[in-house]
């Protein structure tokens, strides 16, 4: 094969910095090379070259290296991006329906407070009447008591006369039992 058609070595990035990179010249000792360089960085002119300063072969290699890299990026984004999709969307889902559900608590509760202060306000009207009802009351009942009292004096009274009925009845019992028991022995059946 001729020279000229020879398939040219695809180079990596490692291999194109290196070969990017030129010495000043006059400075003792460089080797061009970062790996076994002896000098500091700082006393050589270090240029990088990438596009331009090379042949094509070297500009189609950091080409297709950086775009196969991007490529890559690319492609591990999204699927990451598909992998996030699948937490978030569920998740924004589930955060809406949650917020939904705490709009409708906080509706129910709100309803709910207003229900019970309008019931307040007629538990206070009733409550007004109920202790006009309760003092009402306490004045019948001390009738009553006094009724009862009274109740207890004529209970008294009738226990009392009752009392004096008995002892009578003992004394006719007495005075009736003695002569009927003389004719009753009269008497022939």
């Amino acid at each position: 094969m001729n020279e000229d058609h020879k398939p040219r070595k695809i180079k990596n990035v490692r291999e194109v910095i290196i070969e990017a990179i030129e010495c000043e010249p006059g400075i003792s000792g460089c080797t061009a090379d970062p790996d076994t360089c002896p000098n500091s960085p700082d006393l050589c002119d270090k240029k990088l070259s990438m596009f331009g300063y090379y042949d094509d072969t070297i500009k189609e290699s950091v080409e297709s290296i950086l775009s196969k890299s991007l490529d890559d990026l690319t492609k591990t984004f999204t699927a990451s991006a598909k992998r996030w999709e699948l937490i978030v969307y569920p998740a924004m889902f589930s955060f809406v329906v949650l917020a939904i559900y705490g709009f409708f608590l906080i509706f129910s509760l709100t309803k709910d407070i207003t229900t019970v202060s309008t019931e307040m306000v007629n538990m206070s009207k009733n409550m007004t009447s109920m202790s006009r009802d309760v003092h009402t009351m306490t004045l019948i009942m001390q009738d009553q008591s006094m009724h009862i009292s009274e109740m207890n004096k004529n209970m008294r009274n009738m226990s009392s006369s009752m009392n004096q009925m008995r002892y009578d009845m003992s004394n006719m019992n007495n005075n009736v039992s003695r002569p009927m028991n003389f004719m009753n022995s009269f008497a022939p059946w």
